[in-house]
């Protein structure tokens, strides 16, 4: 073996510990001005830091309050899922191919949104 493929096996196995570990980002929401009241009244809910979380292929938003939510790879780097709060039927999406990564939650009935860049 050579000592480039020696270099290369070297940095494979350095990086093999860190595809493993969870990658978070932290989002904090905040409502778009147009929201109606209905939705203004779930804003501390979303004030509170959102975090994703990526851990062995399996992405995850989680917020204090009981904010649990798996999230599904609609496209490479962006994340979907529904979360039921109250009344509120919530659709979230998480793009992290965005520069810089966003966090977006609608409501699909009323049409409020709330949004945030990576902090």
């Amino acid at each position: 073996m050579n000592i480039v493929n020696r270099l290369a096996a070297i940095a494979v196995v350095a990086l093999l510990p860190t595809a493993a570990s969870a990658q978070s980002v932290n989002f904090r929401l905040a409502a778009l001005p147009g929201n109606i009241q209905g939705c203004i009244a779930a804003d501390p809910q979303f004030t509170r830091v959102h975090v994703f979380t990526m851990k062995d292929g399996e992405a995850e938003i989680t917020a204090a309050g009981g904010v649990q939510l798996k999230m599904k790879l609609t496209r490479p780097n962006v994340y979907e899922g529904d979360y039921q709060l109250g009344s509120l039927h919530l659709h979230y999406i998480a793009d992290l191919a965005a520069t810089p990564p966003t966090l977006t939650v609608t409501e699909r009935n009323l049409g409020c949104k709330w949004t945030a860049k990576k902090e």
